[in-house]
């Protein structure tokens, strides 16, 4: 393989995991917005993830392709139960990144901006550990 090769498969990687971050994203604010409000509109999402109407329609369609939410144009959205439980799954994945960097002394504000720029290149095992040791730091008091 060539050198050349090497660089458009490392595009292609790239591309695929922007492409998954954004689709975590946008269930996890879906689902958010509904728990909030009752529904999520384009509008609403457009505006707190700071695109435009057309990004969020276009993500929509995918996501709606995927099977991750059911979309009626003009009538709203809802998530499918496994869109539904990717969104959940990513927004815990986020709460315990954000609790442990809290525990170890980062601020409040700077955790939350970190959690989010880790949580989607992180394997589920490492999640699952990071879980256990924060609820240990959690019940016996322990902050660094």
């Amino acid at each position: 393989m060539g050198e050349q090769e090497i660089q458009v498969d490392m595009e292609a990687v790239a591309e695929r995991k922007k492409s998954s971050e954004a689709t975590e994203d946008y269930l996890e604010l879906i689902d958010l917005l509904v728990l909030e409000k009752g529904f999520a509109s384009t509008s609403d999402i457009a505006e707190r993830m700071g695109v435009s109407k057309s990004s969020v329609t276009d993500m929509v369609k995918k996501l709606h392709k995927q099977g991750y939410l059911v979309h009626t144009p003009y009538r709203g959205m809802a998530l499918t139960d496994s869109g539904r439980t990717l969104a959940r799954s990513m927004k815990d994945r986020h709460e315990t990144l954000r609790r442990f960097l809290v525990l170890i002394g980062v601020p409040e504000s700077t955790a939350t901006n970190d959690a989010e720029k880790i949580e989607h290149g992180l394997h589920p095992e490492t999640v699952r550990k990071l879980k256990k040791l924060v609820a240990y730091l959690e019940d016996n008091k322990i902050e660094i």
